[in-house]
């Protein structure tokens, strides 16, 4: 009886999370026909996935630019569902207590969310859109991508703040408690997500600008805003993003994971490499399997078992916590 008991209790103890915050794979799936268990041809296959013990991921809805928007991203989502329909060893995750269910069973849990709320498509009716997304299983939005949509600006061409459709936007994934990503927006939507934000605001894949001063990248009060809220930001494996030209490597990427901890507090560091997606990656981190060498590097650094457990995947865990919870 008391073994059965302590079998319970240990079933019920939350597992440790390992979180990749931004995946690009379904793009890659959909384009060359592959699936997730493919040895070659992805930078964050199953295999290379379960080599770093990574066992959440958020898989990305990424409509190009030059595509029908509504209907890649669409496309994109069919791509995942058959995914996880074919293949036992990954679940889709709605809500935190399914992610930690997954991972209790050895499965990988899947999130999905949109890059670029130009995928609800131009018509009037995106509210609706967006709830088909939400019912099968849409949890994360990022507002933008890489061009201002009628939403919000974005940090690829200099955009504005959010506009009225975006504050009903923000609104909505509120009332839904969908995580809402700043990642490539402006510094001013940015800013109107985040001020006051009654729920954990994230950005997905982002560095550090004072390191490296692109524009996809995070100033200091965009930081200390996205820490206020109790948000993460994921550290983006991108070169360019990284440092100049022959300086991406494992330690430069722990120097950004450095500098958000001490604007932040390490309570706002987590992973969104971006594999996948078309970057170029830092010597050191080619593909998902090669993550562990962050965490020995900032180990090596000093920070504690505790706050690597948070980098690794608990900050994240707890910030959906909260946003589904609505507390």
């Amino acid at each position: 009886m008391l073994a059965i008991l302590f079998m319970a209790s240990a079933l019920a103890q939350s597992p440790e999370f390992n979180v990749d915050l931004h995946l690009d794979t379904p793009t890659q799936m959909l384009t060359k026909g592959l699936h997730l268990d493919a040895p070659t041809g992805l930078e964050a296959s199953k295999a290379l996935l379960q080599a770093a013990g990574t066992n959440v991921v958020v898989e990305v809805l990424w409509p190009p630019r030059k595509s029908e928007h509504k209907a890649r991203a669409f496309a994109l989502l069919e791509v995942v569902e058959r995914e996880i329909a074919r293949d036992e060893g990954l679940a889709l995750a709605r809500d935190p207590e399914e992610a930690a269910v997954a991972v209790r069973a050895g499965q990988i849990a899947v999130l999905l969310s949109m890059e670029g709320a130009h995928g609800l498509g131009t018509g009037d009716d995106w509210a609706q859109v967006f709830d088909q997304f939400y019912d099968r299983g849409l949890r994360l939005m990022g507002i933008t991508w890489s061009f201002s949509n009628r939403f919000a600006g974005s940090s690829g061409d200099a955009g504005g703040g959010l506009t009225e459709e975006g504050r009903a936007l923000v609104a909505l994934a509120r009332k839904k408690r969908v995580i809402l990503d700043v990642s490539h927006a402006s510094r001013q939507t940015t800013l109107d997500i985040c001020q006051d934000s009654p729920l954990p605001v994230i950005a997905s894949h982002s560095n550090a600008h004072v390191l490296r001063g692109h524009a996809r990248n995070l100033s200091d009060d965009e930081i200390k805003c996205i820490a206020q809220t109790g948000g993460v930001i994921g550290l983006n494996f991108h070169a360019t993003f990284v440092g100049l030209s022959g300086s991406a490597n494992v330690a430069r990427v722990a120097d950004h994971a450095d500098h958000l901890a001490k604007i932040g507090g390490h309570a706002v560091v987590a992973l969104g490499s971006d594999f996948d997606g078309y970057i170029k990656k830092p010597t050191g981190l080619e593909d998902a399997s090669k993550v562990p060498a962050l965490w020995d590097e900032l180990a090596r650094r000093g920070w504690t078992e505790t706050q690597l457990r948070g980098v690794r995947g608990e900050n994240f865990m707890r910030a959906w916590r909260r946003t589904h919870s609505g507390d």
